[in-house]
């Protein structure tokens, strides 16, 4: 995994990332708030869908969706595990911070995803165009206004209840995945051939479209199962 981080004089929290040695799993969690609790929120996730991949029996709250496969369940459950820790421990006597987190788990050919706002997902398959899979939204891109600060849509531990996005794909070796936090998508991203996001052409490209906007990118190349 590749990732970079651009700042300006609008802010936009750096996330953190756990990457499992094997690259089955992925979290990135971005506190709007206190730092720690983006932790705390990636921990949970890690600790859930690590004991389920494994065959641990483990115990949940919440019920698995018949209409989803298991690793796309895993990775909803963390999450769901992860908004109950924040909401019930940091935010229901008044609102302490909020998180943003994508979680993505490999098994195979098959790619999970869940996540609540940014970043966004998508996917470069061989010799093709870029292609989303999921967006995480931002509020500042509804504005008329060019430049306003980052406003995320979704925050993990503000309810007892949150929306999360998910979904699954296939994927096979030499397979891109392109994680991006930003309050609009840049156009250099979308007019890259082939398999020809490299990273530090694709970030200066991005600042050079847009210089004042800060923003998040992670390149996660598929190998071999």
């Amino acid at each position: 995994m590749q990732e970079r981080s651009y700042s300006t004089k609008i802010l936009r929290p750096k996330p953190l990332i756990h990457r499992e040695d094997d690259g089955s799993l992925i979290v990135v969690a971005t506190s709007w708030g206190q730092p720690e609790h983006a932790q705390r929120a990636l921990d949970e996730v890690v600790k859930y869908v690590s004991s389920a991949k494994a065959d641990v029996e483990v115990t949940s709250p919440f019920e698995f969706l018949t209409c989803l496969t298991d690793e796309v369940n895993y990775v909803r459950t963390g999450i769901l595990i992860a908004n109950d820790l924040l909401y019930r421990g940091e935010n229901r006597a008044e609102y302490s911070s909020g998180v943003e987190l994508m979680a993505i788990f490999r098994r195979g050919s098959q790619l999970a995803w869940a996540h609540v706002g940014c970043p966004s997902l998508f996917i470069q398959r061989k010799n093709q165009k870029l292609q989303p899979l999921s967006v995480g939204l931002d509020l500042s891109s509804e504005s008329e206004v060019s430049q306003l600060p980052p406003l995320p849509a979704q925050l993990l531990g503000l309810d007892p209840t949150c929306y999360i996005h998910c979904g699954h794909t296939s994927v096979s070796e030499g397979d891109r995945l392109v994680l991006l936090a930003s309050s609009r998508v840049a156009t250099t991203l979308w007019t890259r051939e082939g398999n020809s996001l490299d990273l530090s052409a694709v970030t200066t490209s991005m600042i050079q479209e847009n210089p004042e906007s800060p923003f998040w990118l992670g390149l996660v190349d598929v190998d071999a199962d």
